[in-house]
């Protein structure tokens, strides 16, 4: 376990996320493999409770169905935020997470797709205002040929966040 928590301190890559600009991810070459990452921003905590979810619903574009979108709600999120537990919540490194492909995850939390769950952040235009970072670390620098990457994944993001605070817009 301490050999997972100082990788997870200390080899991380850290790129600016361009909330008006598509192929960013591509471009700062984050690798398409397992990993875990966080989001670092400036935003303040009132700016991010301000921010209301851009639709509630979208259409299915085989079947033509209205379903709910699956974006997060950047302001109910932040809204959890109280001074009395102030020590607990990480408002800067807001969210942080483990995926399958680092590159996919970045895409999903910058440009939506409404039916995947993510932040959406290039929808909401007083977000650009602020600068955003993509922080992220390969498991494959840790660890290769293990029997459940699933499990080791969801255990350094919980780590992680016992380590930083919990990041303001990850769920509860």
């Amino acid at each position: 376990m301490q050999s997972l928590s100082a990788y997870l301190d200390s080899y991380t890559s850290c790129v600016n996320m361009q909330l008006d600009f598509k192929a960013w991810n591509s471009e700062a070459r984050i690798p398409s493999e397992p990993g875990w990452y966080f989001i670092r921003t400036d935003a303040p905590v009132k700016v991010l409770q301000q921010q209301r979810l851009w639709a509630t619903t979208y259409t299915k574009k085989r079947s033509l169905e209205q379903v709910a979108v699956r974006n997060y709600d950047i302001a109910a999120r932040a809204r959890r935020y109280a001074t009395d537990l102030a020590r607990f919540w990480n408002i800067y490194e807001v969210y942080s997470g483990m995926a399958s492909s680092l590159k996919a995850r970045a895409r999903e939390h910058t440009f939506p797709d409404p039916g995947t769950a993510g932040l959406a952040l290039s929808m909401y235009p007083a977000l650009r205002n602020h600068e955003w970072l993509f922080g992220y670390v390969t498991l494959s620098r840790f660890a290769t040929g293990i029997s459940c990457p699933e499990m080791l994944l969801r255990l350094g993001e919980q780590v992680w966040r016992a380590k930083r605070g919990w990041p303001l817009l990850c769920s509860g």
